[in-house]
């Protein structure tokens, strides 16, 4: 019989099963990309100017940004 909610110390499992601990609902991918998922900082502010990363990893300013920031790419991430 399916329960609406059963706590185990190594297992949660809750809507009869829809949701459960053990199953892996987001997994990286490298295609079919629901969304990108950004690991460390992205942005940065000098002097008034603006650069951010964008998730594929290039650097983007708004012309007035005059530093070195150069961030890391994003991860894809595919929700099942």
């Amino acid at each position: 019989m399916p329960y609406s909610l059963q706590i185990q110390p190594t297992r949660f499992i809750a809507s009869n099963g829809k949701l459960d601990s053990q199953r892996r609902y987001i997994r990286k991918v490298s295609s079919g990309i629901d969304v990108v998922f950004v690991q460390s900082v992205n942005m940065d502010v000098r002097n008034g100017g603006l650069r951010y990363v964008t998730p594929s990893g290039s650097n983007v300013d708004d012309g007035i940004y005059n530093g070195s920031f150069s961030g890391s790419a994003g991860v894809n991430l595919k929700v099942t």
